[in-house]
C-alpha cells in the first residue's frame, strides 16, 4: 500500500452553481454485505487524500437561489480514462440532463442516471454541497466506471479508469467554517454495467461511510 496523503491550503473562492441527480437503487443483498465490508476496510487500511482549506466557507448565492440536488450535462463516447471528459467537451456538446437529487445509484444495464444512453456516457456533475460543521470530512465513491471529486476546484478523490464496481481511496477534506462548498464530478461508463454512489462521514459520526444526503446538495 502506497501514502497518496497530500496537504493543500489553496485560497477559497466564490462559487457558481450546481445539479442533481436521483434514482431508483437495485437491491443486490450479497453485494450489499461484500461492499458494507469493503467500506469498513477502506477506511482502515486505504490512503487518504487530505485538503485542508484556509478558513471561509464557500457563499456564494443566497437560500432562495439555490435549488436542489445537483445539474448535470452529458456527453457520448467511449473513453477509458476521466481526463478524457474535458478533451472531448472541447469538440462536442455537453447536453444538459435532468437535476440528480443525490448520488447513490447501481444502475446495472440501463440508462446512465438521467442520460439517453447505457453505454459510452460521460457525465459531468457540478453543485454545492452543504458542510454544517468544522472538522475532518472523508468522502468515497462507490463507482462502476470512473470517476473523480473536487471541491472549490481541488481533486479530493478520483478513481479515474475502467474498472467493474469498487471503492475509491478515501478523500479527507478539513473545514474550518461552515458553510456551502462548490463541487463539481466528472463520471463516465464505458460498457455493460455502471454504478455511482457518493460516500461520505461528517466530522463527530462513527462507523462506515454513508451516501451523501439530498439535503445538503444544491445547485
Amino acid at each position: 500500500m502506497f501514502d497518496r496523503t497530500r496537504a493543500i491550503a489553496p485560497p477559497l473562492t466564490n462559487a457558481g452553481s450546481v445539479l442533481t441527480i436521483s434514482a431508483t437503487q437495485i437491491p443486490w443483498s450479497n453485494m450489499r454485505n461484500m461492499k458494507s465490508f469493503w467500506a469498513c476496510a477502506l477506511l482502515a487500511g486505504s490512503g487518504l487524500l487530505t485538503w485542508a482549506p484556509s478558513g471561509r466557507a464557500q457563499v456564494a448565492t443566497t437560500d432562495a437561489e439555490r435549488k436542489p440536488g445537483l445539474a448535470v450535462c452529458y456527453m457520448y463516447r467511449l473513453i477509458r480514462h476521466v481526463d478524457e471528459i474535458a478533451t472531448w467537451q472541447k469538440s462536442i456538446k455537453c447536453e444538459p440532463g435532468a437535476p440528480l437529487a443525490k448520488l447513490d445509484f447501481d444502475g446495472g444495464s440501463g440508462k446512465v442516471l438521467t442520460s439517453n444512453a447505457a453505454d459510452g456516457v460521460m457525465a459531468r456533475i457540478t453543485g454545492f454541497i452543504h458542510l454544517d460543521k468544522a472538522g475532518a470530512y472523508k468522502f468515497a465513491f462507490e463507482s462502476n466506471d470512473g470517476v473523480r471529486l473536487r471541491i472549490d476546484d481541488k481533486m479530493i478523490v478520483e478513481d479515474p479508469g475502467v474498472h467493474d464496481d469498487q471503492f475509491s481511496d478515501v478523500g479527507t477534506m478539513e473545514v474550518a467554517k461552515p458553510g456551502w462548498y462548490p463541487l463539481s464530478i466528472d463520471f463516465f461508463e464505458r460498457r455493460i454495467t455502471w454504478t455511482l454512489r457518493f460516500l461520505w462521514r461528517p466530522p463527530g459520526v462513527e462507523g462506515d461511510l454513508s451516501p451523501v444526503p439530498a439535503g445538503v446538495l444544491a445547485h
